[in-house]
């Protein structure tokens, strides 16, 4: 902010302190009621703030609705307290007893007592500098400590003169210490806030969220036994509020300081979070109190096919390391869509088109449009962090929840009509011809990504065993078999897949080895029948999943932690990528005969890459027992992939 900016800026506020200080106190706090109002809806930046911590606090208690009426309340009643500021001399004048309502003046006569001084243990509630009222009926005087304002110092100089006429010794915050101590040690009343931690301060929970708070107060009152007394300021109508001075805490004190601390911060956190929930309004909730929470919530948004989800979850898991290695504590929540029709998924498209434009049209209860009751409700009983989601439908969902969240958005694969720059990352697969973007971070593996790992593997094929347990201790060379289904521009061909099958049994009895093979869900009622009869009485087949007659969930994973060589249909993008991510050699096929006799749809092309890059090898089914052959016996060597570092790199960036 220049010079210009800084001296225009105090000389409105000057301007509008000698006009409040004119008017009836009621009509000031009227025109702060319509200022209120409209800063509601002209400053979208700060109502996003408002909205985003009051879902983090009441996100299962409050619908949408609810949210935004608090919201609008909260600038209502903050504009209202600054015309109170501005105020000060007038209702000085005026008489501090017309204003405000002490309740709890024992607990601080109790706490004087003690000869110690009292610490009024506050957060950011209500008009605030209306607490000036104790400092002319106690015997104690009332000290404040001033946040400073550095762009304009000559605001600082204004309201601490206010408060002085009010009755409060301001204490500056370079010289607070010291200070402190002195008042204290003087049996005077010294205000410290407990809801402003920052970088340094202590993580406790509040609102069932770890959260920094101040430790400041709690700290003094170990050390020089002064009484704690949290204070509350709650409005009570126009220009009326009460000033509640609870009784001191009983601080506990077992010798272990740091401990100590912990506790009694945790306790006084307590007893705010009680009275916020009574008064939610009342609270300032404009600054990212939940910004330095070593907490965080991630939601996956799963638009009810597998794939996606795994892809997710993959991504979900990577996220989750990374933000444990910066110390934090993660909790993931998936969250499903149930779509009232197919008319509610294409006009939800087009809404959602031009609600990255309109801000008005991100209102996050526009879902109730869209989705059934039930999964209405499942979406709006979390707050996120860290919204990821896979596919165009969910992608629409991340939008809408990141934006009123303020959570940080990661989009896999193409995210329909929105601009992928509406995302902090996208996820983009080589496959998918990702091009540079400007303000979204875009992550580029190699393939899909996937659970697939060494631990996963493993725990995959421990649940193959529950099912299958004839599979334990057989030693033998194990062929993998992954086989999907038709698709876009695709489609099985049926001699083909007979062809596959005798060739497969050809290389598993020529190499004395077993067929461990699934289907998918998506594989065609023909295909299923050709291999069930290719397959299910053959000696050398162990295991012959069909998934639309028996779908079993750790098939795919435990297959690819048993085989020694895995054959995939090329057409399944996922399946693939999940082979290459194993380590295990890999063989892909043309689902409708050959590579090459086409143009080169994205499925050819994903694959023809890979090979071309020595990942995997593609083949013709009349000549897969060549192929698996020449990997056998080690004629041809395959490089291993490994896209973790790529996407834990990329997700670091937004973490």
């Amino acid at each position: 902010m220049n010079s210009f900016k800084k001296s225009f800026l105090f000389a409105a506020i000057k301007i509008a302190a000698f006009l409040f200080m004119l008017l009836p106190i009621r009509l000031d706090l009227w025109i702060g009621r319509c200022l209120g109002w409209m800063g509601y809806y002209l400053l979208p930046r700060k109502r996003k703030v408002v909205y985003a911590n009051l879902k983090t606090a009441f996100a299962g208690t409050h619908s949408p609705s609810q949210l935004r009426e608090m919201t609008r309340a909260v600038f209502i009643n903050f504009v209202q307290s600054a015309v109170e500021l501005l105020c000060l001399p007038k209702i000085k004048r005026i008489g501090f007893d017309k204003f405000v309502n002490l309740q709890g003046k024992e607990n601080i006569d109790n706490g004087l007592a003690l000869g110690k001084g009292v610490i009024f243990l506050a957060i950011h509630t209500g008009s605030w500098e209306l607490a000036s009222v104790v400092g002319g009926i106690t015997k104690g005087a009332y000290h404040v400590v001033a946040n400073e304002q550095p762009k304009l110092p000559q605001l600082d100089k204004m309201l601490n003169e206010y408060r002085t006429i009010a009755g409060a010794h301001v204490i500056t915050a370079g010289a607070a210490a010291k200070e402190i101590i002195k008042a204290l040690h003087d049996n005077d009343i010294v205000s410290l806030v407990l809801d402003q931690g920052g970088k340094t301060g202590l993580v406790v929970p509040f609102f069932d969220k770890a959260t920094s708070l101040s430790t400041g107060a709690i700290r003094i009152a170990l050390k020089y036994g002064c009484a704690v007394c949290p204070v509350w300021m709650e409005r009570r109508g126009i220009g009326r509020h009460t000033l509640k001075v609870s009784p001191a805490l009983v601080l506990a004190q077992t010798g272990d300081f740091e401990k100590d601390v912990y506790v009694n911060v945790s306790k006084a956190a307590k007893h705010f979070e009680d009275l916020i929930r009574e008064h939610p309004v009342e609270y300032l909730w404009f600054y990212k109190l939940f910004k330095y929470s070593s907490h965080k919530r991630i939601i996956i948004v799963d638009d009810g096919r597998t794939g996606h989800l795994r892809q997710s979850q993959a991504v979900s898991r990577h996220l989750r390391e990374v933000l444990k290695k910066k110390g934090k504590t993660v909790e993931e929540n998936i969250v499903s869509l149930e779509w009232r029709g197919a008319w509610a998924v294409s006009l939800f498209s087009f809404y959602v088109f031009l609600a990255q434009y309109s801000g008005f049209l991100k209102r996050e209860d526009c879902l109730k449009l869209f989705l059934t009751g039930p999964s209405y409700k499942d979406v709006m009983q979390y707050k996120a962090d860290y919204v990821v989601s896979c596919g165009s439908q969910a992608a629409g969902v991340n939008f809408i929840l990141s934006q009123n969240h303020l959570a940080k958005s990661i989009s896999i694969s193409t995210p329909g009509l929105l601009s992928k720059e509406r995302f902090n990352a996208v996820v983009l697969p080589q496959h998918d011809k990702p091009k540079t973007l400007k303000r979204a971070r875009l992550i580029t593996p190699k393939v899909s990504p996937n659970l697939i790992n060494a631990a996963y593997l493993k725990e995959q094929t421990e649940g193959l065993f529950r099912h299958y347990s004839h599979l334990k201790g057989n030693v033998r060379t194990k062929f993998g078999v992954l086989i999907g289904g038709d698709a876009q521009g695709v489609k099985f061909d049926e001699a083909q897949i007979r062809e596959l099958v005798d060739q497969v049994k050809e290389a598993a009895l020529h190499y004395n080895a077993d067929i461990l093979l699934t289907t998918s869900r998506r594989t065609p009622a023909v295909v299923e029948q050709i291999i069930a009869k290719g397959l299910k009485n053959f000696e050398r087949c162990s295991l012959c999943i069909i998934a639309n007659q028996r779908n079993i969930p750790e098939a795919v994973g435990g297959i690819l932690g048993l085989s020694d060589l895995v054959i995939v249909s090329g057409e399944s993008v996922s399946m693939v990528s999940e082979a290459l991510s194993s380590g295990k050699r890999t063989i892909v096929f043309s689902p409708h005969g050959q590579y090459g006799n086409t143009p080169r749809d994205k499925y050819e092309d994903f694959v023809l890459k890979l090979n071309d890059q020595g990942y995997l090898m593609v083949t013709s089914v009349d000549d897969m027992k060549a192929k698996i052959t020449q990997l056998l016996n080690r004629k041809i060597s395959l490089k291993s992939l490994d896209d973790q570092a790529i996407i834990q790199s990329g997700l670091e960036a937004i973490a």
